[in-house]
């Protein structure tokens, strides 16, 4: 069974990475990536909830509740990764401005690319971290097949409507198979958490993220809606890319898969009940793409 779900783990994890860049790439001509920089105070507030607050909230949390030192690395590892492509489906939910949504999401990745190899190193003291390897990773999984896409939207345009449809549904497969797959793979090790303040440590994290991101956005109209999903769903192909290559065979992936488990359980049902009064249309958004 090991070698069963090693193998399909090799292959779904860097798939789902690459497909989620792909399919947000696509979406998104140079001059619409460039748009967010028009809006300064937007992408601030963006900014600082995603790489100021999260990462604060979730040493928070760890520190308040004594959560493992492997489920520590995993929570920060994802609290250092935004950007998540699902964030765009919560907010055809949740009715948000899909326009502003889809040029915070780029904004947010590329910042991740560059935040993540700096920033970890210095929030977890201690433990082995190694800057090169992380931005080895995102290189390959995230800003390369992003660029490749934005490229093909610009100068394809006809073929990166084609196909994006396609390959969206592909990155959601993809992250249904390696969630499942971790499941299996990590079942002892999932057990394991339970009890050591782990699921409330994740709870409150994404509670306390869409919270915080909320009141960031409130100033603008529908800014809340848009930074609070923004915050709180955290980028599971960056963060799980990271943890395989960094932190394999310890409780960190395991926390990582939770935790974006968990995320889809309690984000999904908080986007319906603040799209409800909208077109019921919107109720279809998770088969989109």
């Amino acid at each position: 069974m090991q070698t069963v779900t090693d193998a399909v783990g090799a292959v779904a994890i860097p798939l789902f990475a690459v497909s989620s860049m792909v399919a947000v790439g696509l979406g998104h001509t140079v001059r619409q990536f460039l748009a967010p920089i028009k809006d300064v105070r937007l992408v601030l507030a963006g900014l600082a909830s995603n790489f100021l607050v999260a990462p604060a909230v979730a040493l928070l949390v760890v520190t308040a509740l004594g959560i493992p030192q492997e489920a520590r690395i995993g929570l920060m590892v994802l609290a250092c990764a935004a950007g998540a492509p699902f964030v765009l489906k919560l907010s055809k939910l949740a009715g948000a401005d899909m326009a502003v949504s889809s040029s915070l999401l780029a904004v947010m990745l590329l910042a991740t690319i560059v935040y993540m190899p700096a920033v970890l190193p210095l929030l977890l003291p201690g433990i082995d971290v190694a800057p090169g390897a992380i931005a080895s990773v995102l290189l390959f999984t995230m800003f390369l097949p992003l660029v490749a896409a934005v490229l093909v939207r610009q100068f394809l345009p006809a073929a990166a409507e084609v196909v994006q449809g396609p390959i969206g549904r592909l990155s959601f497969l993809t992250m249904v198979v390696m969630l499942a797959n971790q499941f299996v793979a990590d079942h002892r090790e999932l057990a394991g958490l339970v009890g050591t303040g782990t699921i409330v440590a994740i709870l409150a994290f994404i509670g306390l993220n869409f919270a915080l991101g909320w009141v960031l956005g409130a100033w603008r109209a529908g800014g809340g809606t848009v930074l609070g999903i923004s915050a709180s769903q955290r980028n599971m192909a960056a963060a799980t890319v990271v943890v395989v290559a960094n932190f394999q065979d310890s409780l960190a992936v395991p926390t990582v898969v939770l935790a974006g488990f968990l995320a889809l359980i309690v984000l999904i049902p908080v986007a319906r009940w603040i799209g409800r009064d909208l077109d019921p249309q919107v109720d279809q958004a998770l088969s989109v793409h």
